[in-house]
């Protein structure tokens, strides 16, 4: 799920804004609801819009709320994904 895709970047997995993009489209027919508005964010190219989905998504799904602090510190468009200080 979009869970682990955020996870294995926060643990430190090799990131590439296009892999994370085709990794999230490939759980599209599962969960469209769930993927679109993410994927959405992701084609828009803007970070405070991808930032606000998957923090959305967090929240949604359950998921442990702290992670929107990693995801907010993230830049997600960037190939090399520098994370700012939390």
């Amino acid at each position: 799920m979009i869970i682990d895709l955020i996870l294995d970047r926060k643990e430190g997995m090799a990131y590439s804004p296009r892999e994370f993009y085709n990794s999230v489209m490939s759980y599209y027919n599962a969960f469209p609801a769930i993927v679109e508005p993410i994927a959405n964010a992701l084609d828009n190219k803007e970070d405070i819009d991808i930032k606000k989905e998957l923090c959305t998504y967090i929240i949604d799904n359950g998921y442990n709320q702290t992670l929107c602090a990693y995801i907010n510190a993230t830049n997600w468009l960037d190939k090399g994904g520098e994370v700012n200080e939390l």
